[in-house]
């Protein structure tokens, strides 16, 4: 670590420190946003996928299936 000489030196260390610090919050906010929204992302293409193969397996369910008779025996 580098020596002090004097209390200016020491105040912009302090606020070299400071701006080292908000920087880096930024930097994790953004990487944080962009695994969230990717996350969504996924999430909505898996949903609307899931959704999608339920209602198509409704339709074709309805016009497959003959309608079931019970048979007596």
């Amino acid at each position: 670590m580098k020596r002090v000489k004097n209390m200016r030196e020491l105040e912009l260390m302090k606020e070299n420190l400071e701006y080292r610090q908000k920087l880096n919050e930024k930097q994790l906010l953004g990487s944080s946003v962009g695994i969230i929204n990717n996350f969504t992302d996924g999430l909505k293409d898996w949903a609307f996928e899931f959704g999608s193969h339920l209602v198509l397996d409704l339709i074709r369910g309805r016009k497959n299936g003959a309608p079931e008779t019970e048979s007596e025996e």
